[in-house]
């Protein structure tokens, strides 16, 4: 489960209310009230977690919370909070944020991960570093629950050389350093992402843990899996650039190992509401 410190809550809460909620303070709303948040679809809810530890923060009593990686319908119950009319408004718009935008993500996370896996089984799908700035925990969370991994968790990670790098040393130098740069490397992966099969093949028979191909075609991924598999099995393949919903069965039926996708974190927010109301 991924791990939201005390001062990151704190964050969120201080981007919506750096003061206070002005209008609550200046229609003196006053009493205890109750917020239900509703499903308007069905969809994999993800946020739940959060939201609760947000409540708490408001002191706000949780009554009521169905878990991230649920199932949920029309109509249906998420999370249900009791407390001072004046923190529920504070809570209201941060916590619909997070369940509608995570809740998006994590379906159509989903959904893309059974597309893939319904043609390959074996296919691991995982999302990039592209999500928008400082969501990174939040998106984790909404891609693992919709069944995806991250590709990397940081720069410190694994070993990715793309052409980037290769702007300052060669592909060929770089092939003949890898021994080299593996045993500086303890049981760290070694990846390159290849401009066209042929690097591709380069790649594999110097023995790189993985070779991520870009903006390939569907015949020249094809090809170069037959000759992974053919000539060095152990290498794993993965295959980026334009993969969306609509082709990600083409690439899984190739025999890739890993799909790699960014489209996923802009996927439309699950439509959910918020309902106060006052508890006599």
């Amino acid at each position: 489960m991924i791990f939201l410190t005390s001062a990151e809550i704190d964050k969120i809460i201080e981007e919506d209310i750096p003061v206070m909620d002005l209008t609550t303070e200046i229609l003196r709303l006053t009493g205890t009230a109750k917020i239900t948040f509703i499903s308007r679809e069905s969809g994999l809810l993800c946020g739940t977690e959060e939201v609760d530890t947000l409540f708490k923060k408001l002191d706000i009593s949780t009554d009521f919370i169905v878990k991230s990686g649920t199932f949920i319908e029309k109509n249906q119950q998420t999370i249900i909070g009791i407390g001072d009319v004046s923190a529920l408004h504070k809570a209201w718009r941060i916590s619909l944020n997070i369940l509608e935008y995570l809740s998006g993500v994590a379906s159509a996370t989903y959904k893309f991960v059974q597309k893939a896996k319904s043609v390959n089984p074996c296919v691991t799908i995982a999302a990039t570093r592209k999500h928008p700035p400082f969501t990174k925990k939040l998106m984790i969370k909404a891609i693992m629950t919709g069944g995806a991994v991250p590709h990397r968790m940081s720069l410190s990670d694994t070993v990715l050389i793309f052409k980037q790098h290769m702007m300052f040393k060669a592909f060929e130098e770089i092939v003949k350093e890898l021994k080299d740069i593996k045993s500086k490397l303890g049981n760290k992966e070694v990846g390159i992402e290849v401009e066209g099969k042929d690097q591709a093949k380069k790649a594999i028979d110097a023995g790189f843990d993985l070779v991520q191909l870009d903006k390939c075609s569907i015949e020249d991924v094809m090809d170069v899996v037959n000759y992974k598999n053919l000539n060095n099995p152990s290498v794993s393949i993965s295959v980026a650039g334009g993969i969306t919903l609509e082709n990600v069965d083409k690439y899984a039926q190739t025999g890739v190992n890993i799909i790699v996708t960014s489209s996923l974190y802009w996927s439309k927010p699950l439509d959910i509401t918020a309902k106060i109301e006052p508890i006599f």
